[in-house]
């Protein structure tokens, strides 16, 4: 569902013009965007907020996320997809994938199916744009945190089918290269406008390569569940390095050291980077024992880890901490490195959103001096406050 609203005296932080701002946001996109000083009489019987100078800013994409608030995306109904919705919208996030593990067959055509349906669905909160597959044509040798009992060798056909029951739904893939089949599996994701991420793989460098060459086009949480380079092997890091392909990176200064996310920074340029959380149904809660999928897993201390070892399990990660964590660890603004969570996966799954320009939909945040967050739009709805 759609909206039509004005948001007067905003500034638009992203545009480094601190000016105050009105928009009129029409059938839930930006109409128009004026000076506050021309005092414009928008012809509107609409909402109107005052933001009485806070600064504007786009909605957080979280493209790679498993659940939250106590709510596995494998473990789903649509009372509990609603509650998600309405929680993410409170935390920033106004759109979002799910993102799901591997499954037993029977089960992962139910949630396609469900995610189908529930997509048709104006949810209450952040918007679902769409379905991460994680697996199941991933390494057993690097699966993490992700059951290997499900996993297969990869065949396009059976993409095929996935796509059909998500009814065009699956927009993301995760795919080891070295996996049998893979390479073509690759090309064909890409032929069709699924977004290919290379993970949980021990691909070599020349694997990496071939990938990238069929179609790849990101790296999947890089850094994780993938070998690091050795002087004389570069390996799939080297490989996704030199490449133009974006990279997802996990801001908890867990699952990459700040030094190494720092160094990441200074390698590629930031448009080539995407924040995530991977964050869990433990995200919102206290350290306790929880579930990933069909795994066990267990919080300690805010970190997620399996239950029975130390491998990591996802994160406990907030989506607008994590936009403070990276603007702290790169030494930036938090204007510099918003993008890395709104308008670069916005641009790299092709999402007409996560910028504030005419045309766009209106998916915005109004966060106040201090970078907190006071109110959340979903295509011009009010889906959030933080008075309330």
């Amino acid at each position: 569902m759609s909206a039509t609203a004005i948001l007067r005296n905003a500034k638009l932080i992203e545009t480094g013009n601190l000016q105050k701002q009105d928009l009129f946001i029409k059938d839930g996109l930006i109409n128009s965007i004026y000076p506050s000083s021309e005092k414009i009489r928008f012809d509107c019987d609409c909402p109107s907020y005052d933001l009485e100078g806070k600064y504007l800013f786009p909605g957080i994409f979280e493209s790679h996320l498993h659940g939250s608030a106590g709510i596995d995306f494998n473990q789903i109904d649509l009372e509990r997809l609603d509650q998600i919705s309405i929680y993410l919208a409170g935390r920033g996030v106004t759109s979002f994938f799910v993102s799901i593990v591997s499954q037993e067959e029977e089960k992962l055509f139910e949630l396609l199916r469900f995610y189908a349906r529930a997509a048709e669905k104006n949810l209450p909160g952040a918007r679902l744009a769409g379905i991460h597959l994680e697996g199941p044509w991933i390494s057993p040798r690097r699966s993490g945190a992700i059951s290997t009992a499900n996993l297969k060798t990869a065949r396009p056909e059976t993409l095929d089918r996935y796509q059909q029951a998500a009814d065009g739904r699956i927009r993301y893939i995760t795919v080891a290269p070295e996996v049998e089949g893979a390479l073509d599996l690759i090309e064909k994701a890409d032929a069709k406008g699924i977004v290919v991420g290379i993970g949980h793989t021990e691909a070599d460098y020349d694997q990496g390569r071939e990938a990238i060459a069929r179609g790849a086009k990101l790296a999947t949480h890089f850094g994780n569940a993938m070998p690091w380079p050795h002087q004389r092997q570069p390996g799939i890091v080297g490989a996704l390095l030199e490449s133009g392909l974006q990279l997802e990176l996990i801001f908890d200064g867990v699952h990459v050291h700040p030094v190494n996310l720092r160094l990441i920074a200074q390698l590629v340029s930031l448009d080539r980077i995407i924040g995530i959380t991977d964050a869990t149904m433990a995200r919102g809660l206290p350290d306790g024992d929880y579930t990933l999928g069909d795994m066990a897993i267990r919080v300690d201390k805010g970190i997620s880890y399996l239950s029975d070892s130390d491998v990591l399990a996802g994160s406990t990660l907030d989506p607008i901490h994590a936009v403070h964590n990276a603007a702290k660890i790169l030494d930036a603004e938090i204007r510099d490195v918003h993008p890395l969570f709104s308008s670069n996966p916005a641009s790299l799954f092709s999402l007409n959103t996560g910028e504030i320009h005419t045309g766009k939909k209106a998916d915005l945040l109004a966060l106040n001096q201090n970078f907190k967050l006071c109110d959340t739009w979903v295509a011009g709805r009010h889906v959030f406050s933080a008075m309330l």
